[in-house]
């Protein structure tokens, strides 16, 4: 369960650039048919936002996940159950 934590923190580390660029990109490619600077431009903060938003969330559902499943094998452990 560890190898497997650190193995997250290790993709989504690595992948913070390239997500960032990954959301300007879905957000230049959603707002670019706003003709007006100002409209355009806060669409694109809004969506950006939006995506920053959304995985953020996403990364502490998956902390919330290994926290429960870390808890479990140490009650397992507690308990006297077998490892598999």
């Amino acid at each position: 369960m560890k190898i497997f934590l650190a193995a997250s923190c290790l993709i989504l580390s690595t992948a913070c650039v390239s997500t960032a660029e990954f959301d300007r990109d879905q957000a230049y490619t959603k707002c670019e048919s706003i003709s007006d600077k100002s409209s355009r431009d806060r669409c694109i903060a809004d969506a950006i936002r939006k995506s920053e938003r959304d995985r953020h969330e996403y990364s502490e559902r998956i902390n919330e996940l290994n926290e429960a499943a870390e808890q479990r094998e140490l009650d397992r452990e507690i308990a006297g159950a077998r490892k598999d």
